[in-house]
């Protein structure tokens, strides 16, 4: 029994960093997000919807589809919550593909690929 104390008192909290909402059991990613080409704007994503550059969304290769994925850029710290909505991206090192709308709030400069953080429940 003490053993068992010993091991929870141990374990490192989890903290959640200023200003990211706190979206439960995490899983974590680092590498670069892409965003997604304006060219495949109204067309169908995988869960159906149709992709609308004007809003928060993403492609990630395993999240369930309407996850909630919270997306930091590591040079900035700036933070937007996308919803997963579409499969990808296939670059190496890209762990997420963002909507125009998501990578205009993580990086102003116009920059189509960025070092990012991705937290998301598993």
């Amino acid at each position: 029994m003490l053993f068992i104390l010993l091991v929870v008192a141990c374990k490192p909290a989890q903290h959640t960093a200023p200003g990211i909402h706190d979206i439960g059991s995490i899983g974590t990613e680092v590498g670069q997000a892409i965003m997604i080409s304006d060219q495949l704007q109204g067309f169908p994503t995988a869960n159906g919807d149709k992709y609308d550059s004007s809003k928060f969304t993403g492609a990630h290769k395993k999240v369930k589809f309407g996850a909630k994925v919270v997306v930091t850029n590591t040079l900035t710290g700036a933070t937007v919550t996308v919803k997963i909505i579409d499969r990808g991206p296939i670059g190496v090192g890209h762990v997420i593909g963002l909507s125009k709308a998501a990578m205009k709030k993580l990086d102003t400069s116009a920059n189509t690929l960025i070092p990012v953080r991705i937290r998301y429940k598993e």
